[in-house]
């Protein structure tokens, strides 16, 4: 993941608060990351198809379904979330 050195001791920029888990042939991961993108807030992308840390991250979450997408907003888990919920994580993060 990519950190902001410009951060204090303590502080997360909001690409280490907001992953999506997901794959890039996905239409329901890419629904997510443009309701990101269009809402501007800074996330990390994880390829479950590529990055097996990642993959097993979610499966851990899921109780073992490999899920996407599966988006990780501050310490809140959205399995394959709607965009209401994903907005009420971000409000409840202090994101948007």
């Amino acid at each position: 993941m990519e950190h902001d050195s410009n951060l204090n001791a303590g502080e997360q920029s909001s690409s280490d608060t907001v992953v999506v888990y997901g794959t890039r042939w996905c239409a329901a991961t890419q629904y997510v990351r443009r309701y990101l993108d269009r809402n501007n807030v800074s996330y990390s992308f994880r390829d479950i198809d590529r990055d097996d840390e990642a993959a097993d991250q979610v499966r851990w979450w899921t109780g073992g379904y490999l899920s996407h997408p599966t988006v990780k907003i501050g310490s809140d888990i959205l399995v394959e979330p709607l965009s209401n919920e994903i907005q009420s994580a971000l409000e409840k993060n202090n994101l948007v």
